[in-house]
């Protein structure tokens, strides 16, 4: 099946089709504090800093079902009624399901169709995703200079603090010091 994204009007709308069968979602705008919320929810997951499964799923049903906010949590959360995430499971295998929603998702962020179109690209699953996270981090002026897409991944993760791996100068050992050692001669 192949999936295709245009806006129309304010909307975005997604069709998945083969030869025999064709199936249409359009998606509603998000208000702009709801994009915020779930861009800043996957930023975090991006980076390492939410291990959140149910915040990452709520994301992307927000995405595709839009999103009320919730003045006692003072958070967007999924709305009661899920039309378009119940169509797409009674429609569509769970990787095409996967694929609509990132899509809807990439549409309700800062970068729009832009990361929709770098999504698919990209060749959708994990690989359309890297394309994606580039435009968003450079979309954001998180990463303009890197020329490579897996340079946006590795600009995120570079926020998180790792130990460094890397081995002393010369690879010597601690508490050795390197011996002055005579040129070899050519012969």
């Amino acid at each position: 099946m192949a999936i295709t994204a245009t806006e129309e009007g304010r909307n975005l709308l997604i069709v998945v089709e083969d030869d025999e069968q064709r199936f249409e979602y359009r998606i509603r705008p998000l208000p702009g504090g709801a994009g915020h919320q779930i861009t800043e929810t996957y930023l975090a997951t991006a980076r390492g800093e939410l291990h959140d499964e149910a915040a990452v799923t709520e994301a992307l049903t927000m995405a595709l079902n839009g999103a009320r906010y919730d003045a006692a949590t003072e958070r967007w959360t999924i709305p009661d009624d899920l039309p378009v995430s119940e169509q797409l499971e009674r429609e569509l295998r769970l990787a095409e399901t996967e694929s609509v929603a990132y899509c809807a998702f990439y549409w309700q962020t800062i970068v729009g169709i832009a990361g929709v179109n770098a999504f698919l690209e990209g060749g959708e699953g994990v690989a359309g995703q890297v394309k994606a996270l580039w435009v968003m981090t450079a979309r954001m002026g998180l990463s303009t200079s890197r020329p490579s897409p897996l340079s946006a991944l590795d600009t995120l993760t570079s926020m998180v603090s790792t130990p460094s791996t890397s081995s002393r100068a010369g690879g010597e050992k601690r508490g050795k010091q390197p011996r002055d050692r005579p040129a070899k001669k050519r012969r």
